[in-house]
């Protein structure tokens, strides 16, 4: 189906009313997210060209920016849509960059630190042609080494008290932070548990969902749908069903980037394609669509109305340099009243 057709049809069975009405219910939890704190470096540069001694493009420095990414990036998009939230993360002992931490949260997220010895807090620095915007290399400032077992014991007394929130939404970028003790700990206690684990460069084949035995709702890319089945080419339908079967998980998201993203609960499948044409940055997308919909899962949207929003908050985020911005009431509203006055 195509977009606009799509479109047309969603409009005729939710109204814009409806949907408003629909995240005002949102407005009072009270939500957990757990996750890695990354900072995204971005360095703008100018383009030179080849250098003449050696093999290796040669840029001139233009400018550089820094975003609230991994669990922050999560945080931020949830706050504006919940009544508070609190984030359980971990931070190095080299370069905290604490005020900036601090600076880049929503005034109603609440910060709970943990700090891993002999590590810098995790940095992705990238390098970019600030004419078009393009990524000519990444460097990441990481130790991704299992934490201690005294941090590990730490978390695990706070992890105590996560039955108090409505929500647990857990972003497991694989670096070093959550281990099985940890991960059994937030299952025990977790009222309604949202994960997404994430295939990344410096992860991929060791973070796949499956380290996760019970979840509520479970987001995944395309990659990390196919990647514990070892379904390289299968029709996505036919993974998402034998995903189902083999590891017990339902309902989960498939975001498949230009190709939208697939819904699946009790056994059927909710399709969407993409809602925007234009693309600046694909960081942070997935998990702004990860973040929306799993409050969309909680408060038990309409199957059909979860890869919707999942959509347009992954619409809105990749059109948004790195995480500079984080999703609002006011953008995701102003998304789909563009959305639905095309239909006029």
């Amino acid at each position: 189906m195509s977009q606009k057709d799509y479109v047309k049809e969603f409009k005729g069975k939710y109204s814009y009313l409806m949907l408003c009405h629909f995240f005002e219910r949102l407005c009072h939890l009270n939500v957990a997210v757990i996750g890695d704190t990354i900072i995204d470096h971005y360095i703008f540069s100018i383009l030179k060209g080849r250098a003449i001694k050696d093999p290796i493009l040669s840029v001139e420095y233009d400018s550089e920016e820094y975003y609230p990414g991994g669990v922050l990036a999560v945080a931020n998009h949830i706050a504006d849509f919940v009544g508070s939230v609190t984030v359980f993360t971990i931070v190095g002992d080299r370069r905290p960059m604490q005020e900036f931490i601090e600076k880049s949260l929503k005034p109603n997220i609440q910060l709970l630190q943990f700090v891993k010895k002999n590590s810098p807090t995790i940095v992705k620095q990238r390098y970019l042609d600030a004419y078009r915007g393009h990524k000519l290399f990444k460097i990441e400032y990481i130790n991704d080494a299992p934490i201690s077992e005294e941090l590990c014991a730490d978390l695990e007394r706070a992890f105590n008290e996560l039955d108090k929130y409505d929500i647990v939404i857990v972003s497991d970028f694989g670096h070093g932070f959550l281990n099985e003790r940890l991960r059994r700990k937030i299952e025990e206690k977790s009222k309604f548990l949202c994960v997404n684990a994430q295939s990344n460069s410096a992860n991929m084949g060791y973070n796949y969902f499956t380290l996760y035995k019970k979840a509520d709702f479970v987001s995944m890319d395309e990659q990390e749908a196919r990647l514990p089945l070892l379904r390289r080419f299968e029709d996505i339908e036919l993974v998402a069903q034998e995903l189902a079967e083999k590891f017990h998980i339902d309902p989960f998201l498939i975001t498949r980037g230009k190709n939208g993203s697939n819904f699946y609960l009790n056994g059927k499948f909710y399709q969407a394609p993409i809602l925007t044409q234009s693309v600046k940055d694909t960081v942070g997308a997935g998990d702004a669509s990860f973040a929306l919909s799993s409050l969309a899962v909680y408060a038990k949207a309409d199957a059909d109305i979860i890869p919707f929003l999942a959509n347009c908050a992954g619409g809105i985020a990749s059109n948004i340099i790195g995480n500079r911005e984080s999703i609002s009431k006011e953008s995701l509203h102003s998304f789909i009243r563009g959305l639905y006055n095309g239909m006029e």
